[in-house]
């Protein structure tokens, strides 16, 4: 991709400081998983001089990583240890940039405090994905009242924190990463997996806790019976890890569903795709997202889709025409809604075309990238 090298004030390249917290591996939900393709690709792309601030520095060997060890209570340590970076770093950056998640007011105060301090103009990019409920709500609406962009990963999340913010701009980018396909052969795969061809196979990838809700899916096969997931072949993999795990498997054995639902445990990302090249059917049950990186990656794979009728999830797909949607939390629809994905192959093949179709209209890394670059550039000469 092309970039154009936009001046700054003082005639040289911007130059922004990247306040990130953790990144994968260490960290493996979508946020980490994001910030990490995202800052790589800033490293190596972008036109930018980048600082970045962590725990660990990342592999690559371009910019300028700064050391923040991480202690304890962090509320009270990360203030004077951000403070003491950008005093160190307050002559040579235009901008800062930042993710939210869920954290502690004071974090997200004191990263307010100190930038507006030394006059650094701040982006946010919101990745959360339900509607904000804060005990201390001043704290947080300084905090985005005075960022120079918010950007949110889901239009609802824009319009959540719209109507909790109505004075500041919220910007819907989507949060991509450089997806890949596997190359071999969907049957190879398979095989790799320890599966047989014939055998068909629903995916689930996220992280195993409970408003990911991947306890109603074993529920739901319980519901199906042995009966008809060896009659027609169906299997279930779980792709995760997370606290959920014990509590997962002693169902799983409660059940007797071993010989139909395998977890996998935690998936690295040079690996995933052999798991979405390998399956048919992809499923998420949560109960509301931003948008999943997980699900994009299903669109991306041409996958027959399953979702959850939740916030978020029915912004990206739309039911009986890219996806099926079912009753969060209800059980006998997500079990009528398997058997019926599964007994329907013309159905099957419809929905998993117009997914793909939808993905390549929708959404462009390339061009994710560009609007990034675009805000960061504006915040950086105005």
């Amino acid at each position: 991709m092309k970039q154009n090298l936009i001046k700054s004030e003082n005639g040289g390249s911007s130059k922004g400081l990247y306040i990130l917290g953790s990144l994968y591996p260490d960290v493996t939900g979508g946020m980490e998983i994001f910030n990490y393709y995202f800052l790589n690709y800033q490293l190596n792309e972008s036109p930018d001089e980048i600082y970045y601030i962590g725990e660990k520095k990342t592999s690559n060997e371009r910019g300028n990583y700064i050391y923040l060890r991480k202690k304890w209570p962090v509320r009270i340590f990360y203030p004077f240890q951000l403070f003491k970076a950008v005093y160190k770093l307050r002559n040579r950056i235009n901008y800062a940039y930042l993710s939210y998640a869920e954290q502690s007011w004071i974090i997200s105060f004191s990263n307010s405090l100190i930038l507006r301090f030394f006059k650094i103009p701040y982006i946010i990019t919101i990745h959360w994905g339900k509607e904000p409920v804060w005990k201390f709500k001043y704290p947080l609406i300084y905090y985005f009242r005075h960022a120079r962009s918010v950007i949110g990963v889901s239009e609802p999340v824009c319009y959540a924190f719209k109507k909790t913010i109505p004075d500041q701009e919220f910007q819907y980018v989507p949060p991509l990463i450089p997806f890949i396909q596997s190359p071999g052969l969907k049957c190879d795969l398979k095989r790799q997996l320890g599966y047989l061809n014939e055998e068909k196979l629903l995916l689930f990838v996220g992280s195993m806790k409970p408003m990911k809700n991947p306890d109603k899916i074993i529920q739901a096969f319980q519901k199906i019976g042995s009966t008809w997931l060896e009659e027609q072949n169906v299997r279930l993999i779980l792709a995760g890890a997370g606290e959920m795990e014990t509590r997962l498997k002693e169902m799983i054995e409660k059940y007797q569903l071993g010989k139909y639902i395998r977890m996998e445990g935690l998936v690295a990302r040079d690996t995933i795709p052999v798991y979405y090249k390998a399956a048919d059917v992809y499923i998420i049950s949560s109960d509301y997202e931003g948008t999943s990186l997980s699900l994009l990656e299903a669109m991306y794979n041409s996958l027959v889709i399953i979702g959850s009728d939740a916030p978020g999830i029915n912004k990206m797909l739309i039911n009986e025409q890219n996806s099926l949607l079912y009753e969060t939390h209800n059980t006998d629809h997500l079990a009528k809604t398997i058997m019926r994905i599964f007994s329907d192959r013309m159905l099957a093949k419809n929905l998993a075309e117009r997914a793909y179709i939808d993905f390549n209209l929708q959404y462009s890394y390339e061009s994710m990238m560009e609007k990034y670059q675009t805000i960061f550039s504006s915040a950086s000469i105005e």
